[in-house]
């Protein structure tokens, strides 16, 4: 769904006062929040979320596990007043060429974990040390993505903003170890490496048996042509010597 910040600034507060009763916290979106570029007594948080894109020309729509929320937050402790900044980092449609970043649409329940990961981001830094002992929410992925983040089509890449583009991606693992064997890819794959050293091992094996096999039977010599005719020779004469004894 298309975010509605009224309907998110409701959930946001009731989440904070299931913890903080008393507590009065507001949130507003900024699209011109810059990283690290925060007012005097500003703290930032920063999370990233399932989501999903609608190109405005071509309608094309794709999901994202990689979509960067940037939040700047303050609280005065006299009048336990609290705001929230956020700014919504869009996508590319990779078909369209001149497209503009789309901003992205959540589901209610990658929406509740976004804001579920901030008032827990709040109450720690806040209202003290213990005061919420809770992890941070993972992303789920609600559909199976495949291939690499695109980088070049990120707005929060751009920007040096996404963790992602800095860091590893997220790529579907391959349905065979050896699938580098079949499109003749020079580099093996994980569980693969082991397969040339093999190859070897079993050709330094086969020679080594047949050298075994080799001294079993002794050196192997080629005839000698002195040899040969002595013998032939010696042969003639024996012959001879017969017919000339009758």
């Amino acid at each position: 769904m298309v975010v509605d910040i009224r309907t998110w600034e409701q959930t946001f507060q009731e989440l904070i006062q299931e913890a903080k009763p008393w507590a009065k916290w507001t949130l507003k979106l900024d699209e011109n929040l810059q990283l690290d570029c925060l007012a005097q007594g500003w703290k930032q948080y920063q999370q990233r979320a399932f989501g999903w894109f609608r190109c405005s020309s071509c309608q094309r729509s794709w999901a994202s596990a990689q979509v960067q929320i940037l939040c700047h937050t303050s609280w005065e402790h006299w009048t336990s007043q609290g705001q929230v900044h956020m700014r919504l980092f869009g996508q590319r449609c990779q078909k369209c060429s001149w497209s503009q970043y789309e901003m992205p649409e959540f589901s209610s329940d990658s929406t509740m974990r976004i804001l579920s990961n901030l008032v827990q981001h709040i109450l720690k830094k806040y209202y003290g040390n213990g005061t919420s002992k809770s992890p941070e929410m993972p992303v789920i992925l609600e559909v199976a993505l495949e291939g690499s983040h695109d980088t070049a089509n990120c707005e929060a890449c751009t920007l040096g903003i996404c963790g992602q583009g800095l860091k590893s991606y997220m790529t579907k693992p391959s349905k065979s170890p050896l699938s580098h064997l079949k499109t003749g890819n020079s580099s093996p794959g994980i569980g693969a490496a082991y397969i040339p050293n093999q190859g070897k091992n079993q050709s330094a094996e086969t020679k080594e048996a047949k050298g075994r096999g080799y001294e079993k039977l002794g050196p192997s010599r080629d005839p000698d042509p002195l040899n040969i005719c002595v013998f032939v020779l010696l042969l003639v004469f024996i012959i001879v010597k017969c017919f000339t004894s009758e």
